[in-house]
C-alpha cells in the first residue's frame, strides 16, 4: 500500500465535533501511513505496524473522550448552579408575596412564579443526575458572583414589577448560557438537556416580558449576550 492510498480523515463540520478530534485522527492516519510505506510488503513487520497504529488510535480516542467528559461536567456544574439560584430566587419572591412585602400580587403571577420554581427544581435535579451518573458531585450552591448580584437586586425589590425584572434577568441569563453551551457539549444527553431547558427558559422570559408590558418575543434568533461564563 502506498502513501497516496492512505489519507487522513476529512475534517468534520463545526456542528459535528471539534478540530482536536479531527487532528488526532489525522495524525494517527498519517503516522500509520508512513510506517507502512517504510516497511513495504514485509508480512512479518506488517502485523506489528497494524498493532501499533491500532493502539495509538485507541489511546487518542480515549483521551478525546475523557476531555469531552470533563468539559460536559464543567458545563453541567455551571448549569446546576444557575438552577439553584433560580429556585432560591423564585422561592424568596413567593415568600415575600406571602408576607405582603410586594403589595398586590395577581393570582396568575403567583401561579407562574410557583410553576417556574418547580420547573427550575426539575432542571436542577436533571443536571445533578448527569453529574452523579458520571461519578461527579451534585451541586447545591449557586455561582457566588452571580448570587451576589441577584441578592443586591432583590434587596431593592418592592413590588411585582421589581420581581418580574429580576426573574427576567435570571431567565435570559439561563437561556443564553444554555444556547452557548450547546456549541461545546459533546454527549447526546447533555446537548438534549441543554436544548430542552433553553426553550423552557425562553418561554419563561416571554411570559415575564408580557407581564412587564414588553413585546414577549423581541428577537427572531436568540443571542448569547447574557451567557454566564462562571
Amino acid at each position: 500500500m502506498s502513501n497516496d492510498q492512505i489519507m487522513p480523515p476529512p475534517a468534520p463540520s463545526d456542528e459535528a465535533g471539534t478540530s482536536r478530534r479531527w487532528f488526532l485522527g489525522a495524525a494517527a492516519a498519517v503516522t500509520a501511513g508512513g510506517v507502512l510505506a517504510a516497511c513495504g510488503n514485509n508480512d512479518s513487520d506488517s502485523g506489528a505496524t497494524n498493532t501499533t497504529a491500532t493502539t495509538a488510535g485507541a489511546a487518542a480516542t480515549t483521551a478525546t473522550t475523557a476531555a469531552s467528559g470533563a468539559g460536559d461536567a464543567k458545563v453541567a456544574s455551571l448549569a446546576a448552579g444557575l438552577e439553584v439560584l433560580a429556585v432560591s430566587t423564585y422561592k424568596a419572591a413567593l415568600d415575600a408575596a406571602t408576607a405582603n412585602k410586594l403589595g398586590a400580587v395577581p393570582p396568575a403571577v403567583a401561579t407562574f412564579a410557583k410553576t417556574a420554581m418547580e420547573q427550575h427544581q426539575t432542571a436542577l435535579t436533571t443536571w445533578n443526575k448527569v453529574l452523579t451518573s458520571s461519578g461527579g458531585q451534585a451541586v447545591s450552591t449557586p455561582p457566588a458572583s452571580l448570587k451576589a448580584t441577584v441578592d443586591k437586586e432583590f434587596a431593592a425589590v418592592k413590588d411585582v414589577t421589581g420581581v418580574a425584572k429580576l426573574a427576567l434577568l435570571l431567565e435570559q441569563t439561563a437561556a443564553d448560557t444554555y444556547l452557548s453551551a450547546t456549541q461545546t457539549l459533546q454527549s447526546k444527553e447533555a446537548i438534549t438537556t441543554a436544548g430542552a431547558l433553553q426553550s423552557v427558559d425562553q418561554e419563561h422570559a416571554a411570559i415575564l416580558n408580557f407581564v412587564l408590558g414588553q413585546y414577549p418575543v423581541p428577537d427572531v434568533f436568540q443571542k448569547t449576550d447574557k451567557a454566564f461564563k462562571g
